[in-house]
């Protein structure tokens, strides 16, 4: 290669990289959005190769702080899922007391009608007999 295209490359990249220094640390911040636009794709390339070899520290430490809220929520979804389980199933269990409870009070009820019954057909010696039997004399 020729000497004057080395140089030429050799300055090129040296602007690159001092374009790409200064959009780092926020100098290049025109009010024309087209400049702008212009000085952030050639300071691209600096960007691109600093954050391959250099590690962004507070980029890291939110990467660790949403992984930490992540694992929490995790464990926090599980806890609930726990409970609502547990609650699901006293409900259940509630639900087939109740409906028990309902049968018996229909027993009871149909008892009730057939005493009820029982009593009105029964004549008054009947039923004297009866309280005899039952409370003594």
């Amino acid at each position: 290669m020729n000497k004057n295209w080395l140089i030429t490359i050799g300055i090129i990249v040296i602007a690159l990289i001092v374009i790409g220094v200064m959009y780092d640390n926020g100098m290049l911040n025109f009010e024309w959005q087209w400049l702008t636009v212009a000085f952030a794709a050639l300071a691209g390339p600096y960007t691109f190769i600093k954050n391959l070899i250099f590690k962004d520290k507070k980029l890291e430490e939110l990467k660790n702080k949403h992984q930490n809220i992540r694992n929490d929520e995790v464990i926090h979804r599980q806890t609930f899922d726990e409970e609502i389980k547990k609650r699901e199933d006293r409900i259940q269990t509630l639900n087939k007391e109740i409906e028990l409870a309902e049968k018996k009070i229909d027993i009871i009820e149909l008892k009730k009608n057939n005493v009820v019954k029982e009593v009105k057909k029964s004549s008054i010696e009947e039923m004297q007999n009866d309280a005899v039997n039952y409370f003594g004399d």
